[in-house]
């Protein structure tokens, strides 16, 4: 069968433009070499939807996103979904009381203002009210009340199937090992050797997109890949967060996850078993992640960990933002990764506008940051 658009990779980038292309009446396929969100888009726990300390140009993108996230779980039919809660970017008494880091992080605020971001600096007592029990060293806080909270695998899901349910054809156990140019179309190349064609073809399979672009075209992206460490604790006395937390200068990220369990991140990375092509945790990694959250809240103190995971690989790029552009020599094939580490928030705007330049055959103003001539030597 003929396709106007094959996407390849069936986590929230990719099933999210399926649905948006699907949306528009295109004959879709959604191939994934695993099950939906059997990658980054997975796994245990929730995402931030945070725009507070992102790269300026996905601001953009967040604001974007901003209008688009309240209407998800509705227009996906999933529960819970996506909850708006505000985030909290917890600041210590050094960075407010040396004048150039509260310049620094007064001008991000003003930034983030002027481009639909909401934020605003609390003192310790505006901080109080929203999420009591801080350590004393904590002296306020960044509030971002337009950020929150989503389940990535539900979200990703919702995506799969609301675009299958639109006409999109939307298939797992299918792994990809070749696109190459037939006529004015796309073989798209299956390991068991069916081949499908269409008109356009969307790579959205995170770090595997550089092997399957470098062997398919010769393109080498500067991706690589890490596998972030997600730990869900306990304290004794139930003690949760009601916003989405980070540190200014900690590895700390904070998310309720329900069942009286908050899950601990903010960056430190697990094993990566490249052999196996599986990822592991580090005990030492989940304690400190306890360790941090106990010094900045006491109640972790005696944290019990339910379990640490770091099996869910994600891709990062050089620069920190993603690669969106198309394959040099053929406009027909797009690519989207390099998430590094917070793709899921923008997810909702890059299905948008991605579907829109694959539709009208024009690239979206928005995306242009976030092309590959940003790596060409000038």
């Amino acid at each position: 069968m003929e396709f106007d658009h094959i996407v390849i990779g069936a986590g929230v980038h990719g099933s999210a433009a399926s649905y948006y292309l699907a949306k528009t009446g295109a004959r879709v396929l959604l191939l994934e070499r695993k099950q939906i969100a059997s990658g980054a888009s997975g796994g245990v726990g929730f995402r931030g939807v945070r725009a507070n300390n992102r790269d300026i140009r996905e601001l953009p993108l967040m604001a974007l996103a901003y209008d688009l996230w309240p209407d998800i779980n509705t227009e996906l039919s999933i529960d819970p979904g996506y909850q708006r809660l505000g985030g909290l970017e917890l600041l210590d008494e050094d960075d407010l009381g040396d004048q150039s880091l509260r310049e620094e992080i007064e001008t991000r605020i003003a930034v983030q203002s002027s481009f639909g971001i909401p934020t605003e600096l609390l003192d310790r007592a505006g901080l109080d009210e929203l999420e009591p029990g801080a350590a004393s060293s904590v002296a306020g806080a960044i509030h971002c009340p337009k950020d929150g909270v989503g389940d990535h695998t539900q979200v990703t899901r919702g995506y799969a199937a609301a675009a299958a349910r639109l006409g999109a054809a939307v298939r797992e156990n299918e792994e990809v090992v070749a696109i190459a140019a037939d006529g004015d179309r796309y073989a798209v190349t299956m390991a068991g050797g069916d081949v499908h064609h269409g008109a356009h073809v969307l790579v959205t399979a995170n770090s595997y997109s550089r092997t399957l672009l470098r062997e398919s075209f010769g393109l080498d992206l500067p991706v690589t890949r890490f596998n972030p460490q997600m730990t869900p604790v306990r304290t004794k006395s139930g003690f949760t967060f009601s916003h989405l937390l980070s540190h200014h200068s900690l590895p700390f990220a904070a998310k309720t996850i329900g069942d009286g369990q908050v899950m601990l991140s903010g960056g430190r990375t697990g094993e990566w078993d490249y052999a196996a092509d599986e990822g592991h945790p580090r005990d030492e990694t989940a304690q400190m992640s306890v360790d941090d959250a106990a010094d900045l809240f006491s109640e972790f103190a005696d944290a019990q960990i339910v379990m640490t995971d770091a099996s869910r690989a994600d891709s990062l790029c050089v620069d920190g933002i993603p690669i969106i552009d198309t394959v040099p020599g053929n406009p027909g094939v797009l690519f989207s990764t390099g998430w590094s580490g917070h793709g899921f928030a923008i997810s909702p705007a890059v299905g948008t506008l991605v579907a829109r330049w694959l539709t009208t055959g024009e690239k979206p103003r928005e995306l242009e940051p976030f092309s590959l001539r940003r790596f060409e030597r000038p």
